[in-house]
């Protein structure tokens, strides 16, 4: 990212909230329509928090990536502004948002841009959504297939297949039931995602043995 470019990202944010989105959230198809979040999001690694799927949703009857503290561990994210409105807030009906330091948070751009970033991000209130409660996926709340290619697919538009590899890398209980609903999505914030990138999707997970 280059200043010019962060500069016309900044222009245009009259959000006050900044959500660390490292699920469904990282998909931009995904945020637009379904929480009417319009921005690009921008990298970002979290420390101090792992991923892993154990996010239950009882309405939905699925799992889904949920963070939770864990001191040594980091996870890889996307900065997207937020007002936190009620779309939002049913959306991430299965965390808590809890507020996060910049001491946190590590821009991978060069000095100039992180100095920006992180000088913007300290005049706002940043958030991650930890989840509520940790239950490992199970045959009575499988992963969808759909939720996997919507986070996914949202790495790959961010940074390609090195974004996606560091997501399945930092993320942990993937031995879970997985349903493949591809022809009809059962997740209910479920982007489009072309077939060229569920054949890339596909291949990183039978790589790591997913």
């Amino acid at each position: 990212m280059t200043p010019a470019v962060l500069a016309n990202w900044l222009q245009a944010i009259n959000e006050p909230h900044v959500i660390l989105g490292y699920g469904s959230l990282m998909n931009a198809d995904s945020r637009n329509r379904h929480s009417n979040i319009p921005h690009h999001g921008i990298a970002v690694s979290v420390l101090g928090f792992e991923r892993a799927w154990v996010t239950r949703s009882l309405p939905e009857q699925q799992t889904y990536v949920g963070a939770y503290q864990c001191a040594n561990a980091r996870l890889n994210a996307q900065l997207v502004p937020s007002h936190l409105d009620p779309s939002i807030q049913q959306r991430e009906q299965d965390y808590r948002f809890t507020p996060v330091s910049t001491d946190q948070l590590r821009l991978p751009y060069d000095d100039t841009v992180n100095e920006t970033l992180m000088s913007w991000l300290s005049e706002r209130q940043v958030w991650i959504c930890e989840t509520l409660q940790i239950h490992p996926a199970d045959n009575d709340f499988p992963v969808y297939q759909s939720y996997v290619d919507t986070c996914l697919a949202g790495c790959l538009e961010l940074g390609g297949e090195a974004i996606a590899r560091e997501f399945i890398q930092l993320t942990a209980c993937w031995e879970h039931p997985r349903i493949n609903d591809r022809a009809s999505p059962e997740y209910p914030r479920a982007a489009s995602v072309s077939s060229a990138a569920q054949n890339i999707i596909d291949g990183l997970l039978h790589e790591y043995g997913y």
